[in-house]
């Protein structure tokens, strides 16, 4: 896990200028926990769904890759609403495969396990954050209970507009997205 873990904050750091200790966080957190919290409220998951792809410009940041892991695992990963607009994925078919996913039920001690390995790297100097703000960062998650969120730099830098998908391996799914021709 520790190897995978180091790939991924590796994968992100450089694709993604601005990186900060919030954006660790998310990614850790989307990747054990993936869209779980957002598919709660399934009527305003839709809502803001098509509202941002309506005003999304799918010409920016045409690199932009359409799946991003987010889990060392390889089970969760963003889908980049960009590069689906560009190919023409139809957003109420694609909302609808998005709502209708698997939830992943995840286990909050995976959450602190995965940070745990996240302070250590950093401990080891296998990735460039202080530990001790690492730490300070997890001490304020665990006494708030929010939610990560990226930094605004990374905001700025990046204009992040994603949606998760919680198990990229799940045949039903993968078969929905070739559907829409997405895959």
């Amino acid at each position: 896990m520790k190897g995978e873990l180091l790939g991924l904050i590796e994968l992100h750091r450089r694709t993604h200028p601005g990186f900060g200790v919030e954006d660790l966080a998310k990614l850790i957190y989307q990747g054990v926990f993936g869209a779980d919290h957002l598919l709660s409220d399934r009527d305003r998951f839709a809502r803001e769904f098509l509202e941002e792809w309506r005003w999304v410009n799918e010409r920016d940041f045409p690199d932009e890759p359409l799946f991003e892991p987010v889990d060392p695992r390889g089970r969760i990963y963003r889908l980049n609403i960009r590069p689906a607009k560009r190919r023409g994925a139809p957003p109420e078919g694609l909302l609808e495969v998005l709502l209708v996913q698997p939830r992943v039920g995840a286990d909050p001690a995976e959450f602190w396990k995965r940070w745990r390995i996240v302070v250590e790297l950093a401990e080891e100097g296998s990735i460039p954050f202080v530990p001790a703000r690492l730490r300070s960062y997890g001490e304020m998650l665990a006494e708030t209970h929010i939610v990560p969120r990226h930094s605004s730099t990374y905001r700025r830098v990046n204009k992040p507009h994603y949606r998760l998908v919680n198990d990229f391996r799940d045949e039903v799914l993968r078969k929905d997205l070739r559907t829409l021709g997405i895959l």
